[in-house]
């Protein structure tokens, strides 16, 4: 069984974590709403104490979201996909829309343009020669903000550490999860989903960009488009903020007409 995590009562959210697969990514969210929702997430299959079971995929992740909702009983319920996790989120809106009520994109992309590609290039590059130390130290000088990275982000590994003691499971299981990201696309089928969408998207994110929230919103009819700040993760850098904005959408009337097909 994949590792996961439910508390609370009410309607239900399923949080998707981003490349790590890591599901307390989401705590500090997952905190201030609990109260007044059933919140779940997980750690995506070869993540955390979620075992690998074969190539990391967007659509295997898919099925792993729709496993532990079965699991709980959970039949319909509220998603939201940050990063990585906004490509499952997608998925789950194109191919099983009768399982949702609200989707909720966060700091995602619809397709990779060659600035994204080359970025997980190097980053991948940065992973296999420097070792998993200095790409983590990469990912954060990248995802935070100059004022907030000195609070978030984590000391740089001793210098000539390279490679030495790495788990090579998390290591391959990282290069396939940038192989997946980089080439999962469903950009031509956006048009499709009639899903009540919030795209969250933050103009200081360097690993993404916000013309790419800007896209989405805009290939997904009726959209919601918010912009935020704190870099890449403002689950966690503006977290109250970030809340605030998930109430509003998860409690705001649904129009009569949105569920109509295009």
């Amino acid at each position: 069984m994949l590792s996961h995590e439910c508390r609370g009562t009410g309607p239900a959210v399923v949080f998707i974590a981003g490349l790590g697969g890591l599901g307390k990514f989401w705590a500090p969210v997952m905190d201030r709403l609990q109260a007044d929702y059933t919140v779940v997430t997980l750690d995506h299959p070869g993540s955390g104490n979620s075992p690998r079971r074969g190539p990391q995929t967007i659509p295997d992740l898919t099925d792993a979201v729709l496993e532990v909702t079965a699991s709980l009983g959970i039949a319909r319920f509220n998603v939201v996909g940050h990063s990585t996790g906004g490509l499952v989120a997608q998925t789950l809106a194109l191919d099983h829309a009768q399982v949702l009520d609200r989707l909720v994109l966060s700091s995602t992309w619809a397709a990779a343009d060659r600035r994204f590609r080359d970025l997980f290039e190097i980053r991948r590059r940065t992973l296999i020669d420097a070792g998993l130390g200095l790409y983590k130290a990469q990912g954060a000088l990248l995802a935070y903000p100059a004022h907030l990275y000195d609070r978030y982000a984590a000391t740089l590994p001793p210098r000539g550490r390279g490679r030495e003691g790495d788990d090579p499971a998390e290591v391959a299981v990282t290069a396939e999860r940038i192989d997946m990201l980089v080439s999962y696309s469903r950009a031509d089928d956006l048009h499709r989903i009639t899903t009540p969408t919030l795209v969250l998207g933050a103009m200081d994110d360097p690993i993404v960009p916000f013309h790419h929230a800007e896209q989405l919103a805009q290939a997904i009819r009726g959209a919601e488009l918010t912009v935020l700040s704190g870099g890449h993760f403002p689950p966690t850098t503006q977290t109250d903020l970030y809340t605030s904005r998930l109430r509003a959408f998860l409690e705001t009337p649904v129009p009569a007409t949105s569920s109509l097909p295009s």
